[in-house]
């Protein structure tokens, strides 16, 4: 005997096994590929009342009925999905979203691994059922992710701003200041020719503390904003910037490139030679390198900085630790530019850290061919 509405045999333990599936917070099915490319649902339970709004027989007698739900965004993979199970025979999963009355969305999914009916064609058994309230929140995570992405980018930017508002206020304010100093002092240093020994010394010690003072204003200046950055690019920026890592640190530290010229927006070179920065300084601060070599190399459609030193490395446990904010800031900063971060290192045979950024058709590219 046939249950009617479903199309389950019946019997003592089929309907124990109906009623267990009627029971289910979602919808037992049971799909076949027809000969004309089609497929129709050889079952169906009960459960498809609650998360389809649709009953059992409506569905056996047309599969439109189920499609016809389908978000029209979302129907183009269903479909696929579907018809790319039926031909390697694999897994069948897909998740989506279907239109009911009153404009209410929900989210489904499936997964059903396909067998082969007596006449050959593909056939699924699975549990479709109702995931919108996870999806939903998965989609809020993501979103407030991405809010704190942009947060975080918009904070980096406004810092840049004021580093560089700060390091040309040195620059031309601080810098012409001083050196109006160092002049002044020199024309009185040379009224006092022939006079007080004590006092020339002491104005001889003040040109020397003049001097001292310019220098770190200009130390102070090129690392809020190296002017290399904004007059000369990012190659020239990072050509210098491994100079004086060397000069500062005595490891020798070498530049490869494939392109002496490489024009990217404003964000993408700061963000780029600021990690740079992080990355020699944590060579310097951590590695006990006797060497490190960064590499610029651009594609036709992407960048790729690689920077690499022959120090102590670091284990897994210690690129976790929780308050590793300078990695997780890198990853953060080149996730928000669509780009990825590859970290490899071990105790004793250095590390390596390759940052690969796509290029789109927008962005500025290099003028070389």
């Amino acid at each position: 005997m046939t249950n009617s509405s479903s199309g389950l045999t019946s019997g003592p333990t089929s309907e124990k096994l109906h009623e267990y599936i009627a029971s289910l917070p979602a919808m037992a099915y049971k799909i076949e590929l027809l000969q004309n490319g089609s497929f129709s649902f050889a079952y169906v339970s009960q459960g498809c009342v609650k998360l389809l709004d649709i009953a059992p027989l409506d569905l056996l007698s047309d599969p439109e009925n189920f499609l016809n739900l389908i978000h029209p965004e979302d129907n183009a993979s269903f479909l696929e999905t579907w018809r790319q199970s039926a031909k390697t025979m694999h897994t069948w999963e897909w998740q989506g979203r279907i239109l009911l009355s009153e404009n209410r969305i929900k989210w489904i999914s499936l997964k059903s691994d396909p067998s082969r009916s007596n006449k050959g064609y593909p056939r699924w058994k699975g549990i479709m059922q109702d995931i919108t309230a996870n999806k939903l929140n998965e989609l809020e995570f993501k979103q407030t992710r991405q809010q704190l992405q942009d947060l975080s980018s918009h904070l980096h930017e406004v810092k840049e701003q004021e580093r560089l508002h700060i390091a040309r206020e040195v620059h031309d304010e601080i810098g012409s200041l001083l050196t109006a100093i160092k002049i002044d002092l020199s024309w009185l240093m040379q009224q006092l020719t022939g006079g007080d020994e004590r006092i020339a010394e002491k104005a001889r010690t003040i040109e020397t503390l003049v001097n001292r003072v310019i220098t770190s204003a200009n130390n102070l200046a090129h690392s809020l904003r190296p002017d290399a950055l904004d007059q000369l690019g990012l190659v020239a920026a990072i050509e210098i910037e491994a100079q004086e890592f060397s000069k500062r640190s005595g490891i020798s530290c070498t530049l490869t490139t494939s392109h002496e010229d490489i024009e990217l927006s404003d964000t993408h070179s700061i963000t780029l030679f600021r990690i740079l920065q992080e990355t020699l300084n944590n060579i310097l601060k951590h590695a006990y390198a006797k060497n490190a070599q960064v590499e610029v190399v651009k594609g036709t459609d992407h960048l790729e900085l690689i920077v690499s030193d022959d120090g102590v490395g670091f284990s897994e446990a210690a690129r976790s630790k929780p308050r590793s904010f300078g990695l997780r800031g890198i990853h953060e900063r080149i996730a928000y530019l669509g780009g990825t971060v590859t970290i490899v290192s071990s105790a004793e045979n250095g590390t390596q850290i390759a940052i690969f950024i796509p290029l789109e058709a927008g962005n500025p590219a290099t003028r070389i061919p």
